[in-house]
C-alpha cells in the first residue's frame, strides 16, 4: 500500500498567513524609492507599455510562486510504501461446510415472516395435504446463512492457515491450506448446494479435511525409508508440512521399521501444530445407513484424533417440526412445508468427545454467529505482524523550482523589467 503524506505539514499552515498579509499589506509590498517630480500632470495621459504592465505582474508572480514552492519543499513532501507480512504462530482450521440438498430450508433467515401466500392442496381424495408458498424476495437458506457467518469468521483468522471443503454425497477441497483468508472467502461464496451430491456423508467430510491438515506422516516416512536415501527421507521431512505422534503405538512401529536415527530425529524436531476440524452439517450420515454408517464416521474421527486434532461439530438448522424447503431459488420461489429431520446430535457428540472437541448448536443466524464467536475464544489465533516503510523523499521536486523560480525573478528585475531608479 502506498501513501503521499508530508513529514512536517505544520509549514503548510504559513501559506494562508502568508496570503492574508499579502492582501492586507498589498499596497506597501514592493514599493521602491521615488523620484519626486513637480509636473506629474505632463505624464497623466501617457501611454503604458506592455513591459511596464508585465514589470508589475511577472516578478511579484514569480517570487510567490518560488516562496509557495519553498514552503512545501520544508513541509517535505514524501511517497510511502507500507509492507506487512504476519509470521504465523496460529492454527491451521479445516472448515468442512454441507451443501447437501437439504441446506435448500429457509428456517433460518434472521429477518422471520419469509414465506407469504400460504396454500394447501390435497394429494387424492384421501392423500396428505400438503402446504405450500413462496419466499419473499431475498430471502436466505441455510447454505446462505453459513456462507455470511463463515466469511465473517474467516476474516478475523488473520495468521492461520484455512482449507475449506464442501461436502454432499462426495467431498472436495476447494482451497489447500492458505493464509490468503480472502481467496477462501470469495472461493466460499461460490459454494452452491448440490454441488458435490445430494445425501449426507459425514465421514467423507472429516477424511478429506485430514489430508489437507496431516501431510506427511509415520507411514509415509517408514514406506519413504524402504527405497530412498537417509538424506533424502531427511530433507523431505524438513521441507514439507508433517504430523508425528509419538504415542506407544507410534514408537512400536518406528522401532519395526528399524529407522535411521537421523530420520527419528528429524521427525521429533517437527514442532508440533495447532489444527482443527470446524464440521457443519444440518443433517445425519445417510451415505451408509444404521449403526454401520454410524461406525465408520466414528473411525474417522478416530483417525483425526491419532493426530491430535479437534473436531468442533456445529449443527445447524432450528428445531421445529414442520420448516418450508426451498424448491427453486430463481422465479417464483416456491416453498413446500415439510417435516423438519434434524441432525443427529449424539453422533456429532461423539465426534467431538473422541476428539477432544466441542458441539455447538446453532438454530438461527444469531446463534451460529455465538458459536463461531466461542470458536474463537477456544482457539486463539496468535501472530505477530512484521510492518515497514519504504519512504520517497520528493521535496526536490519543489526546492528546484523554488531555486529556479527565484533566480528568474532575480534575472527578469535586473534585465528586462529592470525599474529606475
Amino acid at each position: 500500500m502506498t501513501e503521499f503524506r508530508f513529514a512536517y505539514p505544520y509549514f503548510l499552515l504559513a501559506i494562508p498567513v502568508l496570503l492574508l498579509v499579502a492582501f492586507l499589506f498589498r499596497r506597501r509590498l514592493g514599493e521602491r524609492s521615488r523620484l519626486w517630480y513637480p509636473q506629474l500632470a505632463l505624464l497623466r495621459n501617457a501611454p503604458v507599455s506592455l513591459r511596464l504592465r508585465l514589470a508589475r505582474v511577472v516578478p511579484p508572480l514569480l517570487f510567490w510562486l518560488a516562496l509557495f514552492c519553498g514552503i512545501a519543499a520544508m513541509a517535505r513532501p514524501q511517497d510511502v510504501e507500507y509492507r506487512r507480512w504476519f509470521e504465523a504462530t496460529g492454527v491451521e482450521i479445516a472448515v468442512a461446510i454441507d451443501t447437501s440438498g437439504s441446506m435448500k430450508i429457509i428456517d433460518m433467515d434472521p429477518r422471520g415472516e419469509r414465506v407469504v401466500d400460504i396454500r394447501q392442496y390435497q394429494q387424492g381424495f384421501f392423500g396428505p395435504v400438503t402446504q405450500v408458498g413462496t419466499a419473499k424476495e431475498g430471502t436466505w437458506d441455510r447454505l446462505d446463512v453459513v456462507k455470511a457467518v463463515a466469511s465473517k469468521f474467516l476474516s478475523q483468522r488473520k495468521g492461520d492457515q484455512i482449507t475449506l471443503t464442501v461436502f454432499g454425497s462426495e467431498a472436495r477441497t476447494l482451497t489447500p491450506l492458505t493464509h490468503d483468508v480472502q481467496s477462501v472467502g470469495t472461493l466460499l461464496k461460490s459454494a452452491e448446494i448440490g454441488m458435490v451430491g445430494q445425501a449426507t456423508d459425514l465421514r467423507k467430510a472429516i477424511l478429506y479435511s485430514l489430508k489437507r491438515l496431516i501431510g506427511l506422516t509415520i507411514e509415509d516416512v517408514i514406506e519413504l525409508a524402504k527405497t530412498r536415501s537417509v538424506d533424502f527421507v531427511v530433507r523431505k521431512i524438513k521441507s514439507e508440512k508433517g504430523s508425528y505422534v509419538f504415542d506407544k503405538d507410534a514408537e512400536t512401529r518406528v522401532g519395526a521399521a528399524k529407522l535411521n536415527p537421523a530420520i527419528i530425529a528429524a521427525m521429533r524436531a517437527k514442532k508440533p501444530r495447532s489444527q482443527m476440524i470446524i464440521l457443519l452439517t444440518d443433517g445425519k450420515h445417510t451415505a451408509t445407513e444404521g449403526e454401520e454408517g454410524r461406525q465408520e464416521v466414528l473411525k474417522a474421527a478416530q483417525a483425526a484424533a491419532l493426530y491430535n486434532i479437534k473436531i468442533y461439530t456445529i449443527g445447524i438448522g432450528s428445531r421445529n417440526a414442520y420448516t418450508f424447503l426451498r424448491q427453486k431459488k430463481s422465479g417464483r420461489n416456491n416453498v413446500v412445508r415439510i417435516p423438519n429431520d434434524s441432525f443427529d446430535e449424539d453422533l456429532m457428540r461423539e465426534i467431538s468427545r473422541i476428539t477432544k472437541g466441542k458441539f455447538f448448536s446453532a438454530a438461527d443466524k444469531q446463534a451460529l454467529e455465538q458459536v463461531y464467536a466461542d470458536i474463537n475464544k477456544l482457539e486463539p489465533n496468535r501472530f505477530k505482524v512484521h510492518q515497514w516503510e519504504k519512504t520517497r523523499e520528493l521535496y526536490l521536486w519543489l526546492l528546484l523550482p523554488c531555486l529556479g523560480l527565484l533566480g528568474l525573478e532575480l534575472l527578469s528585475r535586473e534585465t528586462l523589467f529592470r525599474r529606475v531608479p
